[in-house]
């Protein structure tokens, strides 16, 4: 571009130069010529200058070199219009190199900036998640030692439950084992199954084929208290245990009866099978009509259909006393035991009809011998305990009620308080 500047200030010049050389060339070749004829007169005109030869005068020849250099001249401006348009547009593309040049270098920059921006902002979330892991490893180190110092120290607490669990238990079994001496236990006498019957009766209570009761006679408040199998306890806090146990007569929580009783049973065949184990709480002591201590009470177990009959007694702040313990055969036991029973019954039953020769129902000391299997002397026992009527003659009720009657203390004996 540089160049094409320089060649249009140098072009006007050389034209310049070569038209005047050739115009002083042309005056001495004019000059020089023999055919020219020069007009001195004053006030030629243009014409006067002419050739001999009749050729274009000096006139002419100036209006051809007008033209001429007016030609140059056009070339010329032409030329340095050229020149100037492409100064102009070389300028113009030196411009809009420099614009693209800057607007690359902005862009370049705006890059730059944002991978720079955008790589700090990395750099800072990077830095961020990396403090936050620190902070969930740190809470997780601190959550790892409190649960282990939790779980030591819950080791270390059931330790000292267990140990002193086991020398409660040793407590309680040494006080258990001096409670059962003091507790003494027959098979249920039929005036205390009388008066346990009349009392439930009177209190509404329910039987089944496992049930306890207690009976005393003033009105102090004693509590029977049971623990199942499961190890859940019943009493009057928890009338109702998950294995269906239920406490449905509570006796003397206000001096009420001097003939009180409680009574826990489970629904007919809904008993689950295991140990049972028996309490006696003295809860209160009512002032009223002098009922003194101490207080002697009954505890009546019917366990799947065998009664048994414990007795002890207790003063206002006695320990609780364990009275007993007895275990109950699983539901399948139990309902294999009622088939037995049932089948022995009704064996017994159809030797009986045999036995009965008249048909009367009732059989003679002969009869039951037969029926039994038993000698005449142990049939006569029986029959004579059987034959309450004194007619000489046994009913099948009569057999079974008379049958293994022990002889055991009744409630009488508690009845000789106040």
């Amino acid at each position: 571009m540089a160049d094409v500047s320089v060649l249009g200030q140098y072009v006007p010049v050389c034209m310049t130069t070569i038209l005047a050389g050739g115009f002083i060339f042309g005056l001495w070749r004019i000059l020089t010529r023999d055919d020219v004829t020069v007009s001195t007169r004053q006030g030629m005109n243009p014409e006067g200058l002419r050739y001999g030869s009749g050729s274009q005068g000096f006139g002419n020849a100036k209006i051809e070199i007008d033209r001429k250099l007016a030609i140059v001249a056009n070339r010329r401006r032409r030329q340095e219009s050229i020149a100037s348009h492409l100064e102009t547009e070389n300028t113009e593309r030196q411009a809009k190199q420099q614009l693209d040049q800057t607007r690359a270098r902005q862009e370049a920059e705006h890059q730059q900036m944002y991978a720079d921006a955008q790589e700090a902002a990395q750099k800072e979330a990077r830095q961020a998640s990396e403090a936050a892991q620190n902070i969930r490893d740190q809470e997780d180190a601190a959550r790892r030692r409190e649960e282990e110092e939790a779980r030591l120290a819950a080791e270390r607490e059931n330790q000292r439950q267990s140990d002193f669990l086991a020398a409660e238990e040793a407590r309680l079994s040494e006080i258990a084992a001096a409670q059962q001496q003091q507790v003494s236990s027959t098979n249920a006498n039929s005036k205390a199954i009388k008066e346990l019957q009349a009392r439930l009766e009177r209190e509404g209570a329910k039987s089944s084929d496992v049930q306890v009761s207690l009976m005393w006679n003033n009105y102090n408040d004693l509590d029977l208290h049971i623990v199942c199998p499961s190890g859940e306890r019943l009493h009057g806090g928890n009338k109702t245990s998950a294995c269906g146990g239920i406490l449905d007569v509570d006796a003397n929580v206000r001096a009420e009866t001097r003939k009180p009783v409680e009574n826990v049973f489970w629904p007919e065949g809904t008993a689950p099978g295991g140990q049972y184990h028996v309490y006696v709480h003295y809860y209160k002591k009512h002032n009223k009509r002098r009922s003194k201590d101490p207080t002697v009470f009954q505890i009546m177990v019917n366990s799947g259909g065998e009664m048994t009959e414990y007795s002890a007694e207790l003063s206002k702040g006695d320990p609780i006393m364990q009275v007993c313990s007895f275990n109950v055969s699983s539901k399948s036991e139990r309902d294999k035991v009622k088939r037995e029973l049932e089948m022995e019954l009704n064996s017994l039953k159809n030797r009986f009809t045999d036995a009965d020769a008249d048909g009367s129902a009732q059989l003679s000391i002969e009869e039951l011998a037969t029926a039994t299997g038993m000698s005449l002397e142990e049939a006569e026992v029986v029959h004579k305990k059987a034959d309450k009527d004194g007619d000489g003659s046994v009913s099948l009720d009569e057999y079974l009620s008379a049958s293994d009657v022990p002889s055991a203390p009744d409630l009488e004996s508690l009845g000789n308080e106040d």
